[in-house]
């Protein structure tokens, strides 16, 4: 099975850059990680809805059809007081309400001087990819919430 784990570091103004790694067990035990990305979250406002990142925490991800976006995403399950958290594509902080972002970089792409993440298509259809052998997940968020 593969799990996916999201480190929050680094928590500038409105939002929260980090990185998610996606880990396969192994059959002998253990797990190798063999996937890795950027990742861009709204800051913590008390897990209010559309404003806030989710609470750290252990969450089960499923794959499943979104209308909003008009295609399948992973959502956050079981998040307190909460639904549609989903991991998607956007570039900038202003792009997510509650959600998950991915990208393959931290950079500057706009003028508001935040960092944004960069190709965050590619590296959700990376991710898709990587997880297309499964429809179940868990993701665990490490960090300050």
């Amino acid at each position: 099975m593969k799990k996916m784990v999201l480190y929050r570091n680094n928590y500038i103004g409105p939002e929260i850059l980090g990185h998610l790694l996606v880990f396969e067990d192994l059959p002998s035990g253990g797990s190798k990680l063999i996937f890795d990305c950027k990742t861009l979250e709204l800051e913590w406002k008390n897990n209010a809805r559309n404003v806030s990142c989710v609470p750290s925490g252990f969450y089960n991800l499923n794959y499943e059809f979104s209308n909003k976006f008009n295609r399948s995403l992973w959502e956050l399950k079981g998040v307190p007081g909460r639904s549609e958290a989903k991991i998607h594509v956007a570039n900038y902080y202003t792009q997510i309400q509650g959600c998950i972002a991915v990208g393959d970089m931290h950079t500057k792409i706009n003028s508001d001087g935040f960092l944004d993440v960069r190709n965050s298509a590619n590296t959700l259809s990376r991710l898709h990819n990587i997880m297309s052998s499964q429809s179940k997940s868990t993701i665990r968020i490490v960090g300050k919430t």
